[in-house]
C-alpha cells in the first residue's frame, strides 16, 4: 500500500510540475528513494516508464493546444521541453500519427492521454492475468530495418523457431520493399514502405506470407469498427494459441507493431513497436529503439488494420522464393501510378519536382514538412541500397539459373548507389546535417532535384534491365 501511495504522489507531483524540466532521478529525490527502484515500482504499477508519462501527457496537452489555435507550433515545442520545432513534430508525429502543421488544418483526430490515476479494486486489489508469448523479438534493434512489416515478419517467424532466413531482408525482399520507391500527394506528407502504404491491397502482405508458408487473415479498420469487440476477443484467442497478432498504428504512427501479450483479461495489450522506449528527441537522426513493451488500453478502432496468422500451408524453398522476387520485379515496376500516390521512377520525378515548388519554401517556419517528407524519401531509397547488394548476391549463390538477369542488377543498382552518394553529399549530409536551412535556397534545390531525378534514372534503368 505504501507503494501505492508513493506512485499516486507522483502522479500528482509530475501534474502539478509538467512544464518543469522534470525527469525521475529528480522525481525520486523529492521522495527520498532509490531512482532505479523507484522507476522499476513505477512501472509495475502503472504500465509506463516515468518518462514516457510525462512525454504522453505533455504531448497530450499540446495537442489540444494547437488544435484550438491557442498556440505556435514553435511556442508549443518550447513550453513542452523540446529545444527545436523538428525534435516537437518528431515526437508529436509519433504520438498522435500526424504532424502539429496537419492539424492545423482541422482533418486530424488528436489521442488523448489523461492524467491517471491509480485505484484498488476492494476486493483484493490489482487483478492481473498476464500472457506472454515468448521469444518475440524486439523491433528495431537494428536501426537499417527501416520497413515495419518485414521485421515484424522477421520477429514471428523467430518466435515460431522458424528458418534463421527469414529475416528482414527476406520479407523486406519477396514483398517487393526493396524494389519500389513511393511518393504520397498533397505535396510533403509523410512517405512509407510499399508494404505499409500499400498494405490495403495485401498484395505486398499476401506476397510476404506465401513466401513463408502461412495462411492469414486482413482485418481493416471498418471491420473492426464494426466488431471491436469480436475482434478484441480474437486477438485474445489469438495470443492463447500462442500466435501473434500484427496490428498497423495499436501506438504511434500507422506502422506495423505486434501483439504478442495481453493483461487484465485482455483489457490491456502487449507488443512490440518500433515507437516505444526511451528516445533522445533531439538527434538528427531516428534513433528510436523500443526496450520495453507497449502496454495499451484494448480500443482498437483507430487502428488501420489487424493480420491474423492462420495454419501453415506449403512453401516453395527460399532460394525460389528470392528467385520469384527477382522475377516479380517487372510487375512492381508496372504498378500504376494514381492522383494521391507515385510509384517507382514516377515517385523519383514527383519527388524532384516538389523541390521546385517555392511556395513551399518561404521561410524557416514551412519547413517542417519538407524535411521530414525528404528525410522519409532518402531512408527509403537508402534503405533499399544498403541492403539490394547482399541479397542479389545471397540470390546469385541461391539462383545460378538467373545469373546474367542478376549480374546486370547488381551492376545497375550500383550505379544508382553511385548516384545516391552524389546526392547524399551535395545535400551536405543524410539529413541536412550541414546546413538544415539549405532548402530556402532556390540554386540549391534546383540542383537537389536533378540529384533526385539522376538517383530516379538509375533506378528505371535497373528495374527494367528485368524482362
Amino acid at each position: 500500500m505504501e507503494w501505492i501511495n508513493i506512485v499516486q504522489n507522483t502522479l500528482n507531483y509530475i501534474e502539478d510540475h509538467l512544464l518543469e524540466d522534470i525527469n525521475a532521478d529528480k522525481i525520486a529525490s523529492q521522495f527520498f528513494i532509490s531512482s532505479i527502484y523507484f522507476q522499476k515500482i513505477f512501472s509495475i504499477i502503472t504500465g509506463f516508464t516515468i518518462n514516457d508519462y510525462i512525454k504522453n501527457r505533455r504531448l497530450s496537452l499540446a495537442g489540444e493546444e494547437l488544435a484550438g489555435n491557442k498556440i505556435k507550433i514553435i511556442d508549443a515545442a518550447l513550453k513542452y521541453g523540446y529545444e527545436s520545432p523538428e525534435s516537437f513534430t518528431k515526437a508529436f508525429t509519433r504520438f498522435h500519427g500526424f504532424t502539429p502543421s496537419s492539424l492545423r488544418k482541422g482533418i486530424c483526430q488528436l489521442n488523448y492521454f489523461l492524467p491517471l490515476n491509480i485505484k484498488i479494486d476492494v476486493s483484493g486489489g490489482f487483478i492481473m492475468s498476464r500472457k506472454l508469448i515468448p521469444n518475440v523479438e524486439k523491433l528495431y534493434q537494428v536501426k537499417s530495418e527501416n520497413y515495419m512489416f518485414p521485421s515484424c515478419m522477421r520477429s514471428v517467424m523467430a518466435a515460431f523457431n522458424e528458418d534463421q532466413a527469414y529475416d528482414f531482408s527476406f520479407f523486406a525482399g519477396v514483398s517487393g520493399d526493396f524494389f519500389t520507391q513511393l511518393w504520397l500527394e498533397p505535396k510533403w506528407r509523410y512517405n512509407d514502405s510499399y508494404s505499409n502504404v500499400c498494405k490495403a491491397s495485401q498484395k505486398p502482405i499476401k506476397a510476404a506470407f506465401d513466401a513463408c508458408g502461412y495462411e492469414y487473415t486482413y482485418v481493416d479498420n471498418t471491420q473492426i469498427k464494426e466488431n471491436e469487440a469480436e475482434m478484441l476477443q480474437k486477438i485474445i484467442a489469438s495470443i492463447d494459441k500462442g500466435l501473434p497478432v500484427l496490428a498497423f498504428g495499436i501506438v504511434g504512427p500507422p506502422n506495423c507493431s505486434i501483439i504478442c501479450g495481453y493483461a487484465q483479461d485482455g483489457k490491456q495489450l502487449i507488443g512490440w513497436s518500433q515507437f516505444t522506449g526511451e528516445t533522445n528527441e533531439d538527434e538528427l537522426i531516428d534513433q528510436v529503439c523500443a526496450e520495453n513493451y507497449f502496454q495499451v488500453g484494448n480500443d482498437l478502432t483507430h487502428i488501420e488494420a489487424l493480420i491474423f496468422f492462420g495454419k501453415k500451408k506449403p512453401r516453395v524453398s527460399i532460394a525460389e522464393n528470392i528467385k520469384q522476387s527477382i522475377l516479380n520485379i517487372p510487375a512492381l515496376a508496372a504498378l500504376p501510378s494514381t492522383d494521391e500516390l507515385r510509384m517507382g521512377k514516377h515517385a523519383f520525378d514527383a519527388w524532384a519536382d516538389s523541390l521546385l515548388c517555392d511556395e513551399y519554401f518561404q521561410d524557416e517556419t514551412m519547413l517542417e514538412g519538407p524535411l521530414d517528407t525528404y528525410q522519409s524519401c532518402v531512408v527509403q531509397t537508402g534503405t533499399n541500397l544498403f541492403y539490394l547488394d547482399d541479397y542479389l548476391k545471397n540470390a546469385l549463390t541461391l539462383c545460378p539459373e538467373i545469373e546474367a538477369q542478376l549480374k546486370t542488377l547488381i551492376d545497375l543498382f550500383a550505379q544508382e548507389k553511385a548516384a545516391f552518394d552524389q546526392l547524399i553529399e551535395y545535400q551536405g549530409g543524410y539529413f541536412f546535417e550541414k546546413d538544415r536551412k539549405a532548402l530556402l535556397d532556390k540554386n540549391f534545390r534546383d540542383g537537389l532535384a536533378k540529384h533526385v531525378k539522376a538517383v530516379g534514372s538509375c533506378y528505371e534503368k535497373a528495374i527494367q534491365s528485368i524482362k
